[in-house]
C-alpha cells in the first residue's frame, strides 16, 4: 500500500525571478546595447555575461532604460509557454510568488499587466520586489519556498534556505553550473 505524507515539508511552494525567467529582454538587450556600440548576440545576453562586453557605466544605464524606462521596460515580451504553466499551477492550488529585485515596482507592474499577469496571477499577496540579492533569501525564507527559478546563479547560490533551486538556463549558455537547469517553460511544468 502506498502512503503519502501531507506535511509541510512535502508541499511545493514555487518562486520565480521575474525577468529573463517570465519576461524575456534578450531582443532588447541587443537593441540597446547597440545603442552604446555594443554588437551582441542572444548568448551574451544573460546579465553574468553581458556585464563582461560593457563599462559599468554601460551596464547601469542599460539597465535603467530595460527595467526603469517607462516606454522600453514594459515593451518586453514573455517567454514561450509562461502563462499556461503560470495557470496550471494557480489551478492546481500550488503557491507561489514572485520575488524579483526590481527599483521601480510601478514599470515592473505596468508590464506584468500588459501580458495579463497583473493581477489575475501575480498581485499584492504573492508578488515582492526587493532590492538586493540577500533580499530575496530573506523573502524565500519567510515564505517557505521549497521550489525557486531564477536565471542568474549568483542569485540561486544565496538562497540558502531553498532546497531545491532551477537555473532558468533558456540559451543554454551555463552548461557548467551546480545548479539544476531548466531551458523552457514546458520544462518547469515537468518539475510541478
Amino acid at each position: 500500500m502506498k502512503h503519502t505524507v501531507d506535511n509541510k515539508e512535502s508541499k511545493k511552494i514555487i518562486g520565480f525571478d521575474m525577468d529573463g525567467v517570465i519576461i524575456n529582454h534578450v531582443r532588447n538587450k541587443i537593441r540597446l546595447a547597440g545603442l552604446f556600440g555594443v554588437k551582441l548576440a542572444p548568448h551574451q545576453t544573460p546579465s553574468e555575461i553581458i556585464k563582461t562586453t560593457m563599462s559599468e557605466p554601460q551596464y547601469r544605464e542599460l539597465q535603467y532604460l530595460l527595467y526603469d524606462h517607462p516606454d522600453i521596460g514594459p515593451s518586453a515580451p514573455m517567454m514561450p509557454g509562461a502563462i499556461k504553466v503560470i495557470e496550471k499551477i494557480r489551478r492546481q492550488g500550488i503557491p507561489y510568488f514572485l520575488i524579483s529585485r526590481r527599483k521601480k515596482a510601478g514599470t515592473a507592474v505596468k508590464l506584468l499587466t500588459r501580458h495579463g499577469l497583473w493581477p489575475k496571477y501575480f498581485n499584492e499577496k504573492n508578488t515582492y520586489f526587493v532590492k538586493e540579492i540577500e533580499d530575496k533569501e530573506t523573502r524565500a525564507k519567510k515564505l517557505g519556498i521549497t521550489h525557486y527559478i531564477d536565471d542568474e546563479q549568483k542569485v540561486l547560490n544565496a538562497l540558502v534556505s531553498v532546497k531545491n533551486k532551477f537555473l532558468f538556463d533558456y540559451l543554454g549558455v551555463f552548461k557548467n553550473t551546480p545548479h539544476k537547469r531548466v531551458s523552457s517553460w514546458k520544462e518547469i511544468a515537468k518539475l510541478i
